[in-house]
């Protein structure tokens, strides 16, 4: 298996409050063994996976981190033949998943790091039988009298990092599987721990009060089903959206990040595959009876979804500003948004960047300064036939009313980033090691 050591740097300061609602417009939808069927691969990595690989092992240089958390990643590649046709390719698999070590724990780094490895094994041995199934389908295909059929099958295993710091340590995976079809199928599950003692943290766990802070969430998010964006866009038409049973006794629907709690809505759960993957999301100011062994300490940071509207004092005046971004109707790449605040249209002001390609992930709210009064506005776009080019901006609501841009960084903004202003003013995009990303 292929490794890449990297370290994580935060920084924290303290937690004010925000609201939400709904706006009109649209927003868009973010041990080594022998197999059986195919050939043997010799895997050069670790002894306890699952499956062969052919991947090398290789390990970069770490920094220290201010909490002590240094992140591993461990990856495994194979491709799947049967073994009497070996130039025959009928299953690609590629996962990455992180390991942790935290300095003065290792008792709760190693439960941390077991409950993932678990979660790769649960990936890999739900892969090896979907490779006895191509094998299958392949080895059918040559008995008939049509040419052979071209059998590929992909599937990878990926994971993003929410929140890492001293309290905890919170991970969303994403499986894709294309098994032929019109189209794959991806769903992603969040795993979260208590960095103190390395333990899987529940929603039960997560209050003294389970029963009202299940309650609490629960109302929370049937008002946040309620909104026009989340009705009209995203849920199944013409039905109640069963939160309680389709997201809370899910075990693995949610996750911490920087800004909160959010539930994840997988394909067929709470709409249709049109829909995609959705979320919800509860701001920490919202999370009455959240143990504050859990709670963020850090710069201000909320997340917000295309169509979803906030009151917060932007500017620094002890007064709430009301916000809202959101796409147009029958979006497309030509779509113009939109961004209010105060009843003020803004989208002037957006127009003149030239925004042809929407980023239909969430928009944010950010102090990236906490020596000055601003609470930032980040607002991403992307241009997926060209990385290179896809931009997250930043603006300032200042206290005269007036929307300041203040420049743009590369790449789609989320909450594993860090930004700040370096030595000259200007706003840098860093990653988790606060290194900034060239």
């Amino acid at each position: 298996m292929k490794k890449q050591t990297l370290t994580l740097l935060l920084t924290f300061t303290l937690l004010p409050t925000a609201l939400f609602s709904g706006c009109t417009a649209k927003p868009a939808s973010e041990a080594s063994q022998e197999n059986t069927y195919a050939t043997e691969i010799t895997d050069t990595g670790s002894d306890d996976l699952p499956l062969d690989s052919a991947d090398s092992a290789a390990s970069a240089g770490s920094l220290k981190t201010l909490y002590g958390i240094e992140i591993t990643e461990e990856k495994k590649s194979s491709s799947f033949s049967p073994k009497d046709y070996p130039d025959v390719s009928v299953l690609t698999a590629n996962a990455v998943y992180p390991q942790f070590s935290i300095t003065d724990n290792p008792d709760a780094a190693t439960k941390i790091n077991s409950a993932i490895l678990a979660e790769f094994h649960t990936f890999w041995n739900f892969e090896t039988e979907n490779a006895s199934i191509a094998e299958e389908e392949y080895l059918m295909s040559l008995d008939s009298t049509e040419a052979p059929a071209s059998i590929s099958y992909t599937a990878d295993f990926s994971y993003t990092l929410k929140r890492c710091d001293d309290k905890i340590i919170s991970v969303v995976f994403t499986q894709s599987d294309y098994t032929g079809g019109a189209h794959g199928n991806v769903w992603s599950y969040g795993v979260t721990f208590d960095t103190a003692t390395g333990e899987r943290l529940y929603l039960e766990s997560l209050s003294d009060d389970s029963a009202a802070f299940h309650q609490m969430i629960l109302s929370d998010l049937t008002d946040q089903a309620a909104l026009p964006v989340y009705r009209d866009e995203y849920l199944f038409e013409g039905a109640d959206a069963d939160i309680d049973s389709s997201l809370l006794n899910d075990s693995a629907c949610w996750y911490f990040d920087r800004s909160g709690i959010s539930f994840i809505s997988n394909p067929y759960v709470l709409g249709p595959y049109a829909s995609g993957t959705f979320e919800f999301h509860i701001p920490y100011e919202r999370l009455t009876g959240l143990r504050k062994a859990y709670a963020y300490n850090g710069n201000y940071m909320r997340k917000l979804f295309p169509g979803v509207s906030a009151r917060y004092d932007l500017n620094g005046d002890a007064s709430d500003d009301e916000l809202c971004y959101s796409l147009p109707a029958n979006y497309d790449s030509n779509a113009l948004p939109v961004l209010t605040i105060n009843g003020n249209d803004f989208t002037d002001e957006l127009t003149k960047l030239s925004l042809a390609y929407l980023w239909t992930g969430a928009y944010y709210l950010m102090d990236i300064d906490s020596e000055d009064a601003y609470t930032e506005i980040a607002i991403s776009s992307e241009n997926p036939e060209n990385e290179s080019e896809s931009r997250t901006h930043f603006f300032r609501y200042d206290a005269d009313s007036k929307l300041i841009y203040l420049g743009n960084i590369p790449g789609i903004f989320n909450e594993d980033m860090q930004v700040r202003y370096n030595s000259n003013g200007n706003l840098i995009l860093c990653d988790r090691s606060g290194d900034p990303v060239s």
